[in-house]
């Protein structure tokens, strides 16, 4: 008979357990991995502080770096990239995008489709910078930058209107070179 009667065989696979507690491996657990801490912290020590002096150094940025958005024309035609489908504005989970789409103007076109953005806005003051906005887009319309220098004292202002959205932005930040 079985140790365990709810079992129909004696296929149970026994579990090994770790060390039991105390001993040498007790010891090291305890203690070792306290000191190898203790050294990452004392060979910082040692380098001494780093310290960026801000506004004249910038802080260099990864390449993959989410920043400040942009909206984007095709180079040749000028029109806007944006159709104003509102995938983005679906696709955000901090729900900061707006888009109002209105019919394109077969004389004054706006975008190349059918449709475009009337209105366009991000409220960064909501944005968490996911990216989600910018791969939903299935026309590459908006794009995120390496900026991080966009605070401001008034939420109204954080809020980027279109026309904002479309102004090339002030390059000013550096980027990591690959290995950095």
């Amino acid at each position: 008979m079985s140790e365990f009667p709810y079992l129909a065989d004696d296929s149970a696979v026994e579990v090994l357990r770790g060390p039991e507690p105390g001993g040498a491996r007790g010891a090291y657990r305890a203690f070792g991995e306290t000191l190898r801490g203790l050294k990452t912290t004392m060979a910082r020590l040692i380098e001494g502080p780093l310290t960026i002096q801000y506004p004249e150094e910038k802080t260099p940025v990864y390449p993959r770096f989410r920043g400040r958005h942009k909206l984007h024309r095709f180079e040749d035609s000028g029109l806007e990239k944006c159709v104003g489908c509102s995938l983005c504005a679906a696709a955000c989970p901090a729900d900061c995008i707006r888009v109002v789409a209105a019919e394109n103007d077969p004389e004054g076109r706006v975008s190349a489709g059918e449709r475009y953005a009337e209105i366009y806005e991000i409220n960064l003051s909501r944005c968490i910078f996911c990216g989600y906005c910018e791969i939903a887009c299935p026309f590459d319309a908006i794009t995120m930058g390496h900026d991080y220098e966009m605070a401001d004292y008034d939420r109204a202002d954080l809020i980027f209107t279109k026309e904002m959205l479309l102004a090339d932005p002030i390059e000013r930040t550096p980027l990591r070179r690959e290995g950095e």
